[in-house]
């Protein structure tokens, strides 16, 4: 009995197992099947479209032969082209550099003539101050002597001389600090402040004057100090 019942377990094992297998085997047979079919429609529609554009290629080639441009005709067209662009910059160019060259010799041009009517303006005021700076006159007559005597004919000529750029033309309008010497027989240095000005006393005013033969005294130069130093 034991036997028996053995015997007939194993069969039946085995028979699961060939089932089993019978089973994987169909399995493994649809798949292949399958796809062999789908391979086998993608090469055909892969075989159309290639015919297809082969055709239409041909055609095309066919009809539009005429069309077709020649390649060195095109590279000459090309440079042509290219030239043509080359010309074109290189005017822009030398028009903007011509019209730079035309901007700055304007600009050059008008500095020069401010410069100019600056330099105008210059000797206009130069030519009013020595008008302003003519010799005073005299009434010494012969030869020039140097006389720094108080009250003669040339201190008083002196002294009106000093005073003239403040418009005064004797002593007794100014308070009189210093006449001398100015380093010739025929220069003087005169400081003085004006009576009518109270701070020209802490503030007098300098003035170097000159001997001009038949003309006498002219200024040559004013300042006024920044200190009195004669107080």
């Amino acid at each position: 009995m034991v036997g028996n019942r053995y015997e007939t377990r194993r069969r039946k094992k085995m028979s699961r197992i060939l089932n089993i297998a019978i089973g994987v085997v169909i399995v493994l047979i649809l798949v292949v099947g399958v796809s062999i079919v789908f391979n086998g429609n993608s090469d055909e529609t892969a075989n159309q479209n290639n015919e297809s554009n082969t055709d239409n290629g041909t055609n095309q080639t066919g009809s539009g032969s005429a069309g077709i441009k020649d390649p060195a005709s095109s590279d000459d067209n090309d440079d042509n082209a290219a030239s043509e662009d080359d010309d074109e910059n290189q005017d822009s160019v030398a028009d903007g550099r011509t019209e730079d060259d035309d901007d700055a010799t304007a600009a050059d041009d008008s500095d020069a003539d401010t410069e100019d009517a600056t330099e105008d303006e210059d000797r206009e005021e130069d030519g009013q101050e020595e008008e302003e700076q003519e010799p005073l006159g005299t009434e010494q007559t012969g030869e020039f002597t140097p006389d720094f005597t108080k009250g003669s004919q040339n201190w008083n000529e002196m002294v009106a001389a000093v005073g003239s750029p403040q418009g005064l033309s004797s002593e007794s309008e100014m308070t009189l600090w210093r006449l001398e010497n100015g380093g010739s027989q025929t220069s003087a240095v005169g400081t003085f402040s004006d009576d009518n000005e109270p701070d020209s006393f802490s503030n007098p005013y300098r003035v170097r004057i000159e001997w001009q033969d038949g003309q006498g005294w002219q200024v040559v130069s004013t300042e006024q100090l920044s200190s009195n130093p004669y107080r």
